[in-house]
């Protein structure tokens, strides 16, 4: 049987390996000794990353935060605005219900 070769168009083989280029891997510290790694795109918000870790963890989207020392990053922001690279480590926060209910609670006793 002889063997049969598809020569792909320059502009889609161009194309595909640039998306495949521009992909990046984010190590994801939960602080508590899980790591996630996460592929994405540099153009991808932060939002879209909670997404992802959200699919992996089991964790609500809106329930993650993620920052990187002292700096908690936005929803609307883009990886790469905030200089987010292959291989870069993030902290993963999980805000739990019985702190959001605390507060809430804190919040009406002031009143």
């Amino acid at each position: 049987m002889p063997l049969l070769f598809v020569r792909l168009p320059a502009t889609h083989a161009t194309h595909t390996t640039r998306n495949i280029m521009s992909m990046i891997e984010i190590v994801v510290n939960d602080r508590l000794g899980k790591k996630v790694r996460v592929k994405c795109s540099p153009n991808d918000t932060i939002g879209d990353l909670k997404k992802v870790i959200a699919a992996q963890t089991g964790t609500r989207p809106e329930k993650i935060r993620i920052q990187k020392y002292y700096t908690i990053y936005k929803d609307h922001i883009t990886l790469a605005d905030y200089e987010i690279h292959d291989g870069m480590g993030l902290e993963l926060y999980v805000r739990s219900p019985t702190h959001h209910a605390a507060s809430k609670q804190r919040a009406h006793h002031m009143d």
